[in-house]
C-alpha cells in the first residue's frame, strides 16, 4: 500500500528535481511506500484517498501554483465537498520553486492543504531556480532540504504503522 503520494509540476525541471529528491527522502524510512506523480500525466486519485500523507510541490507561475496545480487543488476540494475523499487527519508537506518572486507559492500550498483539512508539517520548502535561462540549478542545500521534508513527513507515516 501507498503511504506517501507525491504530487508535483514543473516547468523548467527544477521542481521536478526538487520531488524526486522529497520522494527519496521518504523512500528512506523503512516500511514506506512512496509513488510520485506529475500533474498532467495519468495517475489514479483513489492513491490520495488511501494515502496517509500527500506532499505537494508546484514552480511558481506569476505569484501563484500553476494553472495545472489549481485544477487538482480544485478537483480535491470538489472531492472533498462531495465526502468522496476525507483529508482528516492526513499529513501533508510542501515543497516549491522560484525564479524572481521569493517563493510565495509554498505559502499558497499550505493554504489550501489546509483548507482541506490536512496536517502541515515543517519544513517547507522553497528554492531560487538559479538556471537564468541556463539551465535548471537546484543547490544541494536546496535538495538536502527537499529530503528532509520527505523523511520528515515519512517519520510521522511510520509513527502511525
Amino acid at each position: 500500500m501507498v503511504n506517501v503520494v507525491v504530487i508535483y509540476d514543473s516547468r523548467t525541471g527544477a521542481t521536478e528535481k526538487m520531488a524526486k529528491a522529497v520522494a527519496e527522502g521518504a523512500s528512506s524510512v523503512k516500511g514506506v511506500e512512496v509513488e510520485l506523480n506529475k500533474v498532467g500525466t495519468r495517475f489514479d486519485v483513489c492513491l490520495i484517498d488511501l494515502a496517509v500523507a500527500v506532499i505537494l510541490g508546484s514552480p511558481t507561475h506569476y505569484g501563484s501554483v500553476t494553472l495545472e496545480m489549481r485544477a487538482l487543488l480544485e478537483s480535491l476540494n470538489d472531492l472533498k465537498n462531495l465526502k468522496k475523499i476525507n483529508f482528516s487527519g492526513k499529513i501533508g508537506g510542501v515543497f516549491g520553486s522560484y525564479g524572481w518572486d521569493g517563493g510565495w507559492v509554498v505559502d499558497k500550498l499550505v493554504a489550501d492543504m489546509k483548507g482541506l483539512g490536512i496536517s502541515v508539517v515543517e519544513p517547507k520548502v522553497s528554492a531560487a531556480d538559479k538556471g537564468g535561462g541556463f539551465g535548471v540549478r537546484i543547490g544541494e542545500e536546496d535538495l538536502k532540504k527537499c529530503r528532509e521534508l520527505g523523511r520528515a513527513v515519512a517519520e510521522k507515516v511510520s509513527k502511525r504503522a
